[in-house]
């Protein structure tokens, strides 16, 4: 999959660079100041990923967000991922590492849908824009998503 993106990539630069050269050199210098913006968080997350790899008790764990937890650990993870504030670059080695150590992946999968969909400190943003009833309406029906769609994870045969 990964090689596949880098030659679609290579590609579309290399036919810009013939039809279009000042459009890819703008398209160049935008993807340097993007990595060199997220470099930083790319590399703090994965040494947080690795510690918490080690950090965190697998048994504890699986017995909160593994498959044996059944519901309980989809919604924990959907609850959790309701809380989380930071950058994807932070939340994807988090939700990597909490697979590592076993948890369900209806739990990841809650886990980052809710915080794609719903992170707490982003509803007040909402208020204003869609009103009290509204933002509340889309938050329940988002955690619902994240808990049903946790849920047909489980179902899948990853391992």
């Amino acid at each position: 999959m990964l090689m596949t993106f880098t030659i679609a990539t290579a590609l579309g630069y290399v036919y810009t660079a013939v039809v279009h050269p000042d459009l890819a050199n703008n398209a160049l210098e935008v993807t340097v100041e993007m990595f060199l913006q997220s470099l930083p968080w790319i590399v703090v997350s994965m040494f947080m990923a690795g510690l918490l790899s080690q950090v965190i008790d697998p048994a504890a764990l699986a017995r909160l967000l593994g498959r044996e937890a059944g519901w309980t650990g989809i919604v924990l993870g959907a609850l959790l991922g309701m809380a989380g504030t930071g950058s994807r670059w932070a939340m994807y080695p988090l939700a990597a590492g909490l697979l590592a150590s076993e948890a369900s992946p209806g739990a990841v999968f809650a886990f980052v849908t809710s915080w794609q969909l719903v992170s707490l400190t982003r509803l007040p943003a909402e208020v204003p824009f869609y009103g009290v009833p509204f933002t509340v309406w889309r938050a329940v029906l988002s955690v619902v998503i994240a808990v049903l769609g946790g849920w047909l994870m489980n179902r899948i045969p990853f391992r």
